[in-house]
């Protein structure tokens, strides 16, 4: 990936209503897509997201952010244990009520969650906003 392909605001075009969303209330939001294109609306949003900002990056172990946290990000969310999800789900009905969750998938989490593989209250959670990339959503995509 290049330089412009990280900063290219034309990967959000497509999503008016759900970038002013996420920038005027900070709902939680689920990005779909391959990885360079998540990545880079990540860094796209992450000057809107409410800061202090806990990142779980791909392969880290999970943990839960502090009460200090006002955002989390979640990359690749569909590779949390039952566990982590059970974790997540209820630090979210308590202290972490107030932290604005945006999460990352490589496939549509809903297909996760109807074979039972991905916790349904949680992915409505996640799942405020959701933004769907593919690869031609690359600015240097053919």
């Amino acid at each position: 990936m290049n330089a412009a392909t990280e900063t290219d605001v034309s990967l959000l075009a497509p999503y008016p209503t759900e970038w002013a969303r996420l920038c005027a209330r900070r709902h939680n939001m689920l990005i779909e897509g391959p990885p360079d294109a998540t990545r880079a609306v990540l860094r796209l949003l992450e000057p809107d997201i409410r800061e202090p900002i806990v990142w779980k990056r791909p392969h880290a172990p999970f943990e839960l952010p502090g009460v200090e946290a006002r955002a989390l990000i979640l990359e690749n969310v569909a590779a949390l244990t039952a566990g982590d999800q059970a974790q997540l789900l209820a630090h979210l009905d308590g202290l972490g009520s107030l932290t604005q969750i945006v999460s990352t998938a490589e496939q549509p989490l809903f297909a996760l969650v109807t074979r039972g593989l991905f916790d349904a209250a949680l992915y409505y959670r996640l799942n405020v906003v959701l933004l769907r990339l593919d690869a031609s959503d690359l600015p240097d995509a053919p």
